[in-house]
């Protein structure tokens, strides 16, 4: 049995506590960097720009050229740090929980699914595994509980745990359906790129547009300096990333999946919202916790978290909108 403690502090990247009103605009709201002197929102826009074209155009990389192992240990390298962040960062706000147990399950889960989805024989069993998965990981923090007896919140600690499985692991795991969508053709691919494309697209137009016209607040409480322009620009912006794969990168691929322009719009607006959601999201977990940033592994851009938060309410969104939309 795996023994680590449950209350133990955190310390390991997570940054100090922020003050209210001090996030930038956008993704923006919270990557700015954690620097030891303020950077100017030029200059932090820039490092964001600059880390987040390079880890998206690596993975972009990954998915093209590699062999398929190599999107499978990316994706558990990025996302079992993003379920680690997201613990440490309850830490903060004095949640407890069993950060192994829930590392361990979003392994599983993205293992699992890959093993299921790209093997022709197991393929049908890919859709009940995600749940047989749950179901062990839900009983397991209740074993993992029973010896602790210096552990009076046990609810707090399975519920942390369960919930950090499910909003990162679970919810980015949709990133392995995509990429297998359409098995044995390798297709799917091209529907990862529009989804990275898309969403990251969201994340600059509303940089932008927000750090230029935007006047009015959208939710102060959650993201001061987010605004109603930089939504409605990232939301384009997302449009025009969807069309872009769709009529110029991939035309032959996409025309072939059903994808046309009606379609491409369609995916376009309801990812740029989408994208918004989780960005607030993952906003609304920092906020409470008084962190700026998930962790500062990735240079100007905060942690994993902080890079793939919107990608686990879109990627969820692209993947039903395959299934049930197109044809």
């Amino acid at each position: 049995m795996i023994q680590e403690s449950a209350e133990n502090s955190c310390g390991s990247g997570i940054p100090a506590p922020i003050p209210p009103g001090t996030e930038p605009e956008g993704r923006g709201a919270e990557a700015a960097p954690t620097l030891a002197a303020p950077a100017t929102p030029r200059t932090g826009f820039r490092w964001r720009l600059v880390s987040s074209l390079v880890l998206w155009g690596i993975m972009l990389a990954v998915v093209f050229w590699l062999p398929p192992t190599g999107l499978y240990v990316f994706m558990n390298i990025v996302v079992a740090q993003a379920v680690w962040e997201f613990y440490k960062i309850c830490e903060v706000k004095g949640l407890p929980s069993f950060k192994v147990w829930g590392v361990i399950g979003t392994v599983s889960l993205i293992s699992g699914s890959w093993f299921f989805f790209g093997s022709p024989w197991f393929e049908k069993l890919s859709y009940d595994f995600d749940i047989v998965i749950l179901i062990i990981f839900a009983v397991g923090v209740f074993i993992r509980q029973f010896p602790q007896k210096l552990n009076p919140r046990g609810i707090e600690t399975m519920a942390v745990t369960l919930f950090g499985l499910i909003y990162v692991g679970w919810l980015a795991n949709f990133i392995t359906r995509i990429n297998f969508a359409y098995r044995p053709s390798p297709d799917g691919r091209y529907f990862v790129m529009l989804l990275v494309v898309t969403t990251k697209f969201t994340d600059i137009g509303a940089y932008l547009t927000g750090t230029t016209i935007g006047r009015h607040k959208m939710m102060p409480r959650l993201s001061p300096k987010k605004t109603w322009e930089g939504t409605i620009g990232g939301i384009i912006l997302a449009i025009g990333g969807s069309l872009l794969c769709c009529l110029w990168l991939t035309p032959e691929t996409m025309k072939c999946r059903g994808l046309t322009p009606t379609h491409a719009v369609i995916i376009g607006l309801l990812l740029g919202v989408a994208a918004v959601i989780g960005d607030l999201a993952e906003s609304l977990i920092k906020r409470e916790a008084g962190v700026k940033d998930s962790s500062n592994v990735l240079p100007g851009h905060g942690g994993c978290l902080d890079m793939i938060d919107s990608l686990l309410f879109t990627a969820p969104l692209l993947y039903v909108y395959m299934r049930l939309v197109l044809p």
